[in-house]
């Protein structure tokens, strides 16, 4: 019976609340994002305000025209990566050597499905370009509202909570607060976990003297970034490959590389979070796949949310065992 305050009239209907938000939020998307980078690019717009001596609205432009510029680069050294690598990695498919008739047969079929997929990754790549002009007005909108939504910023760094009911503000606040301060720390793992894999690529494949090394890492390094992509969908191929073509060297040094970053990365990854969150390995995987399943792109930006709120039922008496 002591548990039942946990479902009493007001409980229930701060939840019932909290949905209806959320519901107006996924509709009005560009200008939610727009809120909440604000909220997350504000210490900067005060540093170059409070220490640089910029006029807020000027701090405000520059950062937003920062933030446009580092998208940018990113989309022309992804597509830069992609023109450069995949008619090399098609070229080399092309001209696979067969080697008995069964072998023969077993290529062919892996060459085509390779070069298939190929064509689906840069088919994929123009489509998501197109629907991106597609939703220009919806990224004029974005932009606009960030950049009032960054002024705003200015009275206070929680100005929308002034359209929350006052008397569920401060809760509400206070969980944002660490649902915020959870996804920053979870954008600065991944920095720091693509930085650590960027980096060991970069080595390894310059002491095996390949080709374009860095450009490589980073195809490499970015992919494993990605849901449900990893190191793997490069490093096992690349050295089947080198082992059908009698290259035994290149084929356990690419295996031992992809060893050795696996284990690095996942010995950083459970140091950085050991003290972030107390949930198990597995249900932080769970709970993330489950919303990129459940809202694709966008369920990574909501995977952190999901996180905080397993976390939070996880201290509650009623989950104890």
């Amino acid at each position: 019976m002591r548990n039942l305050k946990y479902f009493s009239y007001e409980r229930t209907t701060s939840i019932l609340l909290f949905i209806f938000y959320l519901v107006i939020l996924w509709f009005v998307l560009p200008v939610s994002l727009a809120i909440f980078l604000s909220f997350s690019t504000y210490p900067v717009i005060n540093f170059l305000h409070k220490y640089c001596r910029i006029a807020y609205w000027i701090a405000a432009i520059i950062v937003e025209v920062l933030i446009l510029t580092c998208i940018f680069l990113l989309v022309v050294i992804s597509i830069n990566s992609v023109i450069v690598i995949f008619p090399e990695i098609r070229n080399t498919l092309q001209n696979f050597p067969l080697f008995s008739e069964y072998e023969s047969m077993f290529i062919q079929v892996l060459k085509e499905k390779s070069l298939s997929i190929f064509d689906s990754i840069i088919i994929y790549t123009a489509d998501l370009f197109q629907l991106l002009m597609k939703h220009v007005i919806e990224v004029f909108i974005f932009l606009v509202a960030y950049y009032f939504a960054l002024l705003e910023t200015r009275k206070s760094r929680y100005w929308f909570f002034q359209y929350v009911p006052k008397k569920y503000r401060q809760e509400w606040q206070s969980h944002f607060a660490k649902i915020m301060q959870l996804f920053h720390y979870f954008l600065y793992v991944e920095f720091q976990l693509f930085t650590i894999t960027l980096l060991i690529l970069c080595g390894g494949f310059m002491i095996l003297q390949f080709e374009q090394a860095i450009i490589k890492a980073f195809i490499v390094a970015f992919a494993d970034v990605l849901p449900f992509f990893g190191i793997g969908v490069f490093l096992v191929p690349m050295s089947i490959y080198f082992y059908f073509n009698g290259n035994t060297f290149l084929c356990v040094a690419i295996l031992l590389l992809y060893l050795f970053v696996q284990l690095t990365r996942q010995l950083a990854e459970s140091m950085l979070w050991s003290n972030t969150l107390q949930l198990r390995t597995f249900h932080t995987f769970f709970i993330s796949a489950a919303s990129i399943l459940l809202f694709g792109f966008y369920g990574i930006l909501l995977s952190p949310i999901f996180l905080f709120l397993a976390v939070k039922l996880k201290e509650n008496s009623i989950f104890e065992r």
